[in-house]
């Protein structure tokens, strides 16, 4: 069910948003929307034109996903505020913008600088919980390095930072990457691709897994 504005949880909304607000470095802004019911009307006729029509909780949450990505180019001074989707389902942001969208089944978030600041970017949320067994083998590597995290929700978080990572990649060099093809360290903080791309990555744990990642 599409979470309503009157059993949403507001304290989580502003809880995420300062979470994400404290791993974003100088330059990036930040934020996060409780997805709502007809949040689907926030998708601007330009970007309905490349999004495909789907069923209404995905709308809702693209609404609610790109509702947050219009009010980060307002606070960056763009007045283009159509992110559209590629092929790929990659946002494509205006001219001079990089950024990253994403949403978990209750929460959009989205991440956003000016190019000359930063050279890609990605996020991803996830809940706080430990990833399905029969999904952890598909993620982790054995190059992967977790340090002390327990492997349960290390699962978690490392799934979140390797769609992070592939999020910032994709726009670097348009390769489309697999889990295998991501290596992270999360003892030195950084991810390698199969591309040769080196990107910082970021996370907390509370109240969602939120995962940066970023060109290093």
């Amino acid at each position: 069910m599409i979470t309503r504005p009157d059993d949403a949880r507001p304290d989580i909304e502003s809880a995420v948003e300062q979470a994400l607000a404290g791993l974003a470095q100088p330059g990036l802004v930040t934020g996060c929307r409780l997805i709502r019911a007809g949040d689907e009307q926030y998708i601007l006729p330009a970007e309905g034109a490349s999004i495909a029509t789907r069923e209404q909780r995905a709308r809702a949450a693209t609404g609610a996903g790109r509702r947050v990505a219009h009010e980060l180019l307002r606070r960056l001074r763009c007045a283009d505020l159509a992110v559209l989707r590629g092929q790929l389902g990659n946002p494509i942001w205006p001219a001079g913008i990089v950024g990253s969208i994403a949403h978990d089944d209750e929460l959009a978030v989205a991440v956003a600088a000016r190019s000359d600041a930063m050279r890609s970017v990605g996020v991803d949320i996830e809940p706080a919980l430990p990833l399905p067994h029969d999904l952890q083998g598909m993620v982790a590597t054995p190059q992967d390095r977790l340090g002390d995290l327990d492997s349960g929700i290390g699962s978690r978080i490392l799934f979140a930072i390797k769609e992070a990572v592939y999020k910032a990649s994709f726009p670097l060099d348009g390769r489309v990457l697999g889990f295998e093809d991501i290596a992270v360290d999360l003892t030195s903080g950084e991810a390698v691709t199969s591309s040769g791309n080196r990107l910082t990555v970021r996370f907390t744990i509370s109240p969602r897994i939120l995962a940066l990642a970023y060109p290093a």
